[in-house]
């Protein structure tokens, strides 16, 4: 009995997830979304633009829990390209605002909210993530609330980005800094 009721519920989770899936495809009917992609609280709270790709094994938390004090935004540019595994938590007041033409490697986190530690584990910050247009950003790098990033900048692989980086900047490590900066020109020039 108990493995007819285990099947039963993955068929209820299933059936769950193609009718998520397709209410996001009647919403924004040219975006792209592969199997395996988790949004999580309302659809109301999603905005995205045109061409939007969203691959397989990615979540996206819309916010709408009470610990999120039932709000949360994401937005996403036209002709973005979210990759396989990402996390994007639009949580809480403020969300997560991605500009045009972004692109982002694998296993990025993006997070607009976190566990206020220094108060208990059951509080929270909220904080508003803003990246601005033609940003690219490589795989496993972490965004933490609060990070404008500037358009037209890059963040190399394995980054966690804690504070602003600025417009056309290279930046990278643990805490990212800036490395190199765009003249707009086409020529770098080093920090």
């Amino acid at each position: 009995m108990t493995r007819i009721m285990v099947m039963f519920r993955r068929l209820i989770s299933f059936w769950g997830e193609c009718k998520r899936l397709s209410d996001v495809n009647t919403k924004f009917p040219s975006v792209s979304v592969e199997s395996r992609v988790m949004f999580k609280g309302s659809l109301e709270n999603l905005d995205m633009g045109e061409n939007v790709k969203i691959q397989s094994g990615t979540i996206l938390h819309l916010g709408g829990g009470s610990w999120c004090k039932d709000t949360g935004e994401i937005r996403i540019g036209d002709d973005s390209v979210i990759s396989p595994n990402c996390v994007i938590y639009g949580c809480g007041p403020g969300g997560v605002h991605i500009g045009k033409r972004f692109d982002c490697g694998p296993n990025v986190s993006i997070f607009a909210s976190r566990t206020d530690y220094l108060k208990d584990l059951n509080s929270h910050i909220f904080r508003a993530v803003h990246i601005g247009d033609d940003v690219t950003v490589f795989s496993n790098v972490v965004i933490s609330p609060g990070v404008t990033i500037g358009s037209g900048a890059v963040i190399t692989a394995g980054s966690v980005v804690t504070r602003d980086i600025p417009k056309n900047a290279f930046a990278g490590g643990i805490p990212a800094r800036v490395i190199r900066k765009h003249t707009g020109r086409g020529h770098v020039r080093d920090y």
